[in-house]
């Protein structure tokens, strides 16, 4: 990865709609130029694809929070290890098409827990039925904490990350 690429990242996060005659434009290199060092940061796994960023509060989602999860210990049910099982079943179950709140993101951490969540959810309500009853029917989610977001002061949404190195 050199410079253009390093460029050409950063422009697309800041804008993903750019036109390659306007990527091109800003890098001064030709648009096939442009089209083919696109083509390979995408198969080569550096832009994993584009989307619509979305305002969640405008789609009806009130209320943020981090939820981290406990896991049982144990032996492993399958190839995959329980705390990916439980993660992508919580992702599939709450997809926001539900009573179930928006889970967006899921983690496998260290520490004393095993799972954070980053949970969307319309009110106070649905959140509490999400940890009461939901998370709670769970046998192997042992116990949870969840930290309330009163402000977001930033977050990816806003922010691009910096091309510093290549592999």
């Amino acid at each position: 990865m050199d410079e253009i690429d390093k460029k050409l990242l950063e422009l697309l996060q800041i804008d993903g709609k750019k036109t390659l005659q306007e990527l091109a434009e800003a890098v001064n290199r030709p648009k096939t130029t442009i089209a083919s060092r696109i083509k390979r940061l995408e198969d080569k796994g550096y832009i994993m694809g584009y989307k619509a960023i979305v305002n969640p509060f405008l789609l009806g989602y009130q209320v943020l929070a981090f939820v981290m999860a406990s896991v049982r210990r144990g032996e492993v049910k399958g190839e995959k290890p329980l705390q990916e099982q439980l993660a992508e079943k919580i992702l599939a179950d709450c997809s926001g098409k539900g009573d179930l709140p928006f889970v967006e993101e899921a983690y496998i951490i260290t520490g004393p827990y095993d799972l954070l969540l980053k949970v969307w959810a319309r009110d106070i309500k649905q959140l509490s039925s999400f940890l009461v009853s939901y998370l709670a029917s769970m046998p192997d989610i042992q116990r949870t904490e969840t930290l309330m977001v009163l402000e977001i002061v930033d977050d990816w949404r806003r922010r691009h990350m910096p091309a510093v190195a290549g592999p």
